[in-house]
C-alpha cells in the first residue's frame, strides 16, 4: 500500500509547453500546449518530444505553418532590397514583359533599352519583341510586382506573375506551377490586388 507522502508526490505535478503546436476546437488558436510530467525533483528523465504527440479529449493537434499562400502574395509593407524584386515592363501593344533581377530594377531598366539599340535580339527578349514589332517599351511605367530576399521564391513569384498576365513576351513560363494550384493562386491574388489598391487610395 502506498503511504501518504508518496500518494502526495504523484499528484504533484508540473507542466511542461510543447512549442510547435496549435489547438483547433471552438474556433480556439493556441500557440502552445501544455502536458502533465513528473515532478522536476524525479529522477526519472524528462520525455522528449518530437513531431507529433497523443492529445487527450479527442483534441486534433496540428502545426501551424508561419508561410501561407497569402502571405506570399500579398506585398509587405517592410522595405527589401531593391535589387531583389519582380518587375513588370509593359509595351504599347498592351504586352508586358515579367522578370525577375539580382540587380537594381534601374540598372535592368538601362539594360534592356542597351539591348534594344544594339539589336541584341538573341539574349533579350525585350530587344527581340521590339525589333520584330516595332512596339515601344513603356519605361516609365514600369512597376514592381513583388518582391522576396529569397532567390528560388522570387524565381516562383515570376512564375507565378507570368501565368496570371498570360499576355506577355517572356520566351519561358519559368519554374513549372501545377495547373492544380491556379484557382488558389488567382483566389488570393485577386484579394492582394484589392487590399493594395484600397492601400493606395487611403494614401492619396
Amino acid at each position: 500500500m502506498a503511504s501518504k507522502s508518496s500518494t502526495k508526490q504523484d499528484e504533484e505535478a508540473t507542466t511542461e509547453e510543447v512549442p510547435g503546436y496549435a489547438i483547433q476546437g471552438n474556433s480556439i488558436t493556441l500557440l502552445k500546449l501544455t502536458k502533465t510530467g513528473k515532478p522536476n525533483n524525479s529522477a526519472e528523465p524528462a520525455d522528449e518530444f518530437k513531431a507529433t504527440g497523443v492529445l487527450p479529449y479527442g483534441v486534433r493537434a496540428v502545426f501551424k505553418s508561419e508561410t501561407t499562400l497569402r502571405s506570399q502574395l500579398v506585398r509587405a509593407k517592410d522595405a527589401v532590397d531593391p535589387a531583389k524584386q519582380d518587375g513588370r515592363i509593359p509595351c504599347e501593344s498592351g504586352k508586358v514583359y515579367i522578370g525577375k533581377t539580382g540587380r537594381p530594377m534601374q540598372d535592368r531598366i538601362k539594360e534592356h533599352d542597351r539591348d534594344i539599340r544594339l539589336a541584341r535580339t538573341e539574349t533579350s527578349a525585350v530587344s527581340e519583341h521590339a525589333h520584330n514589332t516595332g512596339h515601344k517599351l513603356l519605361w516609365n511605367e514600369v512597376k514592381f510586382i513583388d518582391r522576396d530576399p529569397y532567390y528560388y521564391t522570387r524565381r516562383v513569384k515570376e512564375a507565378i506573375h507570368i501565368r496570371l498576365h498570360p499576355n506577355n513576351i517572356n520566351r519561358d513560363s519559368g519554374i513549372e506551377i501545377p495547373e492544380a494550384w491556379m484557382p488558389t493562386i488567382k483566389k488570393h491574388n485577386r484579394r492582394a490586388v484589392r487590399q493594395q489598391t484600397a492601400e493606395e487610395q487611403i494614401t492619396e
